[in-house]
This record gives structure tokens, C-alpha cells and sequence, in this order.
């Protein structure tokens, strides 16, 4: 009777440990860019940069987002840019969506490339050669091409994404790299 009980307890242990890590790695958000081509029902379709057409469900409370001002899904017209946000749990569902009409660049995002990371300052150079500075958040998220990383993982000249704090453009949120993809 001893051992059955050590036995469940293992098994309930395994799989507490399971669910928790589960849980943890999907709460990491994912985004995909590229051109809105329709929205219906909850049913929003997508082309990626190279054309690739895809669909995404709208979540219940997902936020929408038109030139950073909150908006309705509905006011989304076709061909506009949108970055749409999605837990990588579930690719399917888009939690999230920014989309751009009048403004060139996304709110709070800064490409370039990689050059390095110091403690917690990072270091990137713009498309124009400029360097920028960003304090890593604690809870700042990296990824390599899409999945969860460390900062080890990042290596110099490999494109990046940096997100920053809403309220602090300094502090950076979220990095994104890419080494074997083409595009965020």
C-alpha cells in the first residue's frame, strides 16, 4: 500500500511539474506581419510578406489596434499592415492585433540587427546604421525564430525586434530575433 501511494504521489508530481511547464511556455506571445485581407465572424484571413495566405480565429476579448489607438476589428480594411499576436500554445488564435494605416512602424517596435548584450543593456543597430541602447525588462521575453530562448542564443548580425515598454521606450519588453526564418 506504501509503494502504490509513493507511486501516485510520483505520477501527480510528474505531472503538476508538466502542466506547470506547459503552461509557462505558452504564455509566450508570438506576432506574424503582413496585409489584412478579410474578417469574418471571428474568422480573420491574412497574407504573409511572401503571400502566403493564412487564417487566424479572433479571440473573445482580443484588443485591436488601428495606428496605436484602440479600434474595432471591424474598421480593419483590406490591405492595411497588421502585426497579429498569437500564444505560441495556440497559433491559431490571434489574442492580439495592430494594424497600420497612417503610421510607418508599429507602435513600441524598433528593428535592426544584434550587436550585443551587456548584463541587461542591449545593443542594436537600426537600418541606417545608428546604434540604440534598451534596458532588458527582468521579464523580458526572447525569442529566436519563434521559439523561446536565452540571451545566449543571440548572436551578433542576426536580425532583431525589439519591444519596448509602452511607457518607457528605453526598457526593452520583448526581443525577437531571426536566424533561420525570413521574417517576424
Amino acid at each position: 500500500m506504501f509503494h502504490r501511494r509513493c507511486a501516485m504521489a510520483s505520477v501527480a508530481a510528474t505531472m503538476l511539474t508538466l502542466s506547470a511547464a506547459w503552461g509557462a511556455n505558452e504564455a509566450i506571445e508570438s506576432t506574424h506581419d503582413g496585409k489584412f485581407v478579410s474578417l469574418t465572424g471571428n474568422k480573420l484571413v491574412m497574407t504573409s510578406y511572401k503571400g502566403k495566405e493564412h487564417t487566424h480565429l479572433l479571440a473573445f476579448e482580443a484588443k485591436v489596434t488601428c495606428d496605436g489607438n484602440d479600434c474595432k476589428a471591424s474598421d480593419l480594411k483590406s490591405g492595411m499592415k497588421i502585426r497579429v499576436t498569437t500564444l505560441n500554445g495556440d497559433q491559431r488564435v490571434a489574442t492580439q492585433i495592430e494594424a497600420l494605416d497612417k503610421n510607418q512602424m508599429f507602435a513600441n517596435t524598433h528593428d535592426g540587427k544584434f550587436v550585443r548584450l551587456i548584463g541587461n543593456k542591449l545593443e542594436i543597430t537600426d537600418s541606417k546604421g545608428k546604434d540604440h541602447f534598451h534596458t532588458m525588462a527582468k521579464d523580458a521575453a526572447m525569442t529566436v525564430d519563434g521559439m523561446a530562448c536565452k540571451a545566449e542564443h543571440l548572436k551578433s548580425g542576426m536580425r532583431i525586434r525589439v519591444t519596448t515598454d509602452k511607457n518607457d521606450g528605453g526598457v526593452a519588453m520583448r526581443v525577437d530575433a531571426i536566424h533561420l526564418e525570413t521574417e517576424f
